[in-house]
């Protein structure tokens, strides 16, 4: 059992980027590398944070905040920790700092294939409305929004 007490979620920044990364590939087939990153630290849009437990980088998540819309951008849990709430534990805190920062709806792609992520944004409320055909080159992208 998890004691949910002991996560800490911070702010994204430079030093956890080598954990991060690893993270990323491990949960990619086409990660994002390391400029794609540094390239979100420098944007006044976008809001990325790591989910620490144990002293541990265990996940990630981030989103750009335009307006009164959040886009989920990218999201990510280390593989020994999926399936135990750590990604629902990040997505709560995605959705609400979203949320507090004046947004009123979050959109999100994720890939047709991924039944578990699929499942989890419906869990959280998050509704499918339509499809990218070959967003990934090799399936397509399910569109999914969530009024906030």
């Amino acid at each position: 059992m998890t004691d949910f007490s002991q996560i800490k979620i911070l702010p994204f920044s430079e030093k956890y980027l080598l954990d991060v990364l690893k993270i990323e590939r491990m949960s990619f087939s086409k990660p994002w590398t390391r400029e794609m990153f540094e390239r979100e630290l420098s944007l006044p849009i976008s809001r990325f944070f790591v989910l620490v437990f144990d002293a541990q980088i265990t996940g990630y998540a981030g989103y750009w905040l335009v307006g009164e819309d959040a886009h989920l951008l990218n999201m990510a849990v280390h593989p020994e920790f999926r399936r135990k709430g750590f990604g629902k534990t990040i997505l709560e805190f995605i959705v609400l700092k979203a949320r507090e920062e004046g947004a009123r709806s979050m959109l999100l792609e994720v890939r047709k294939k991924n039944l578990n992520a699929r499942a989890l944004y419906s869990s959280m409320g998050f509704k499918e409305v339509g499809v990218r055909p070959r967003y990934y080159g090799d399936d397509d992208a399910v569109l999914m929004d969530k009024t906030l």
